[in-house]
């Protein structure tokens, strides 16, 4: 939830916009302002309450404007947003120049005002971790959480670096199943409380495997789908904690999951060498085009690859997509790992493509250099053994 301050001598129009922002559903009113209180008053309640957006009645704009000075200069990095009937071109660039980052003619609808604090956070607050990556399936079944998951404690473990893994499947999520975890807090939870996270209650809310940590969901525990607003605030929360961001995701991306595909340097898209998956893999491509991603951060990964049969050009023609990487088919070494509850076994090629992955992902050479004379010790080793 986003935390709103409202201001208004108005106390009818108070009433009403309360209305408007409780139906609006992403907002949680912190200070009702009507009549409007002293600045050193709403200052303190927008760093007790940690507001992310003022609402501000812009009508008697000579005094606003002076107290919108008051905000800004001790209200840290709040958004406001001003009000009023109408304005003028020449008002309106001396409500820009006083820092009002969107404007609302009253009266206005709860989808404007949510409109209207979606773009002015994504403006002012942008998420700005360039380490976001998304993973979602084709189609269920095809193992992307199992890619996830694999790919991001090679990242933790070859590159060195501080790893999250977000399972963002609120109702069907199958890691804390796979590798039998349970924790008090998990996704739902964290979503809840994303404007409230402190690094010290984050402890709470992930648990720590395999040199990771893990935000898992609980397919158990009911309750509303969440919104952009909580993704937003916890990708606000994360990006300042983890060195990279992995989200495992549904096939479908909804008004929530769009922010994590928004603010991702790649999504994958985990398809498995057959028609049916690779079509749904080009579905996948369109939907998220048509969410307005750039078509350079859509990657196509291939699951359970067999040399054997179909070549990456066949596959290429069938996805109309280059492939950006293949995982090979190792039936018995996953299912294995599920069954323990663990991650595939270092030494099957399945965790080798997923450190190459790893190692692409990051920018370094797919393969370790190999060490002088190793080659040929290992040919010689071959030829004796």
């Amino acid at each position: 939830m986003l935390k709103l301050v409202l201001l208004t001598p108005n106390t009818v129009a108070a009433d009403a916009i309360e209305q408007v922002a409780q139906e609006a559903g992403v907002f949680k009113l912190v200070l009702k302002g009507s009549p409007i209180p002293p600045a050193a008053e709403i200052v303190r309640a927008i760093r007790m309450h940690n507001a992310d957006l003022v609402l501000v009645d812009i009508g008697d704009w000579p005094d606003t404007a002076y107290l919108l000075k008051q905000i800004r200069r001790y209200g840290s990095r709040v958004v406001i947003l001003g009000f009023r009937p109408s304005w003028s071109a020449e008002e309106q660039a001396s409500f820009e120049e006083a820092k009002i980052s969107g404007l609302l003619h009253e009266p206005f609808s709860p989808l404007e005002l949510e409109v209207a604090a979606y773009e002015a956070l994504h403006r002012e607050h942008p998420v700005t971790n360039r380490d976001i990556l998304a993973f979602l399936p084709a189609k269920a079944g095809g193992g992307c959480s199992t890619v996830t998951l694999n790919t991001a404690a090679a990242t933790a473990s070859s590159l060195d670096k501080k790893v999250l893994v977000v399972e963002s499947d609120r109702r069907s999520g199958v890691l804390s199943i796979m590798l039998n975890l349970k924790n008090r807090f998990g996704l739902a939870e964290a979503l809840e409380n994303a404007s409230d996270l402190t690094p010290v209650e984050w402890n709470q809310f992930y648990v720590h495997k395999f040199g990771m940590d893990m935000l898992l969901a609980d397919p158990s525990v009911r309750g509303p789908l969440p919104s952009w607003a909580g993704y937003y605030r916890l990708l606000q929360f994360l990006q300042g904690q983890y060195d990279y961001l992995f989200f495992d995701l549904p096939e479908l991306v909804n008004e929530a999951t769009a922010e994590v595909v928004k603010s991702a340097r790649a999504i994958f898209i985990v398809c498995t060498p057959e028609v049916p998956s690779l079509k749904m893999a080009s579905q996948r491509h369109a939907e998220l085009t048509a969410c307005e991603i750039p078509p350079e951060n859509i990657h196509m990964v291939v699951n359970r690859w067999e040399r054997s049969r179909f070549s990456v050009t066949d596959v290429e023609k069938i996805l109309d997509h280059p492939v950006f990487g293949t995982l090979p088919n190792d039936y018995q070494g996953v299912t294995e790992s599920i069954l323990e509850s663990r991650l595939v076994s270092a030494e099957s090629p399945f965790t080798e493509s997923c450190n190459a992955l790893a190692r692409k992902l990051g920018g370094l050479p797919e393969a370790l250099p190999v060490r002088p004379g190793f080659g040929l010790l290992k040919k010689l080793g071959m030829i004796t053994g």
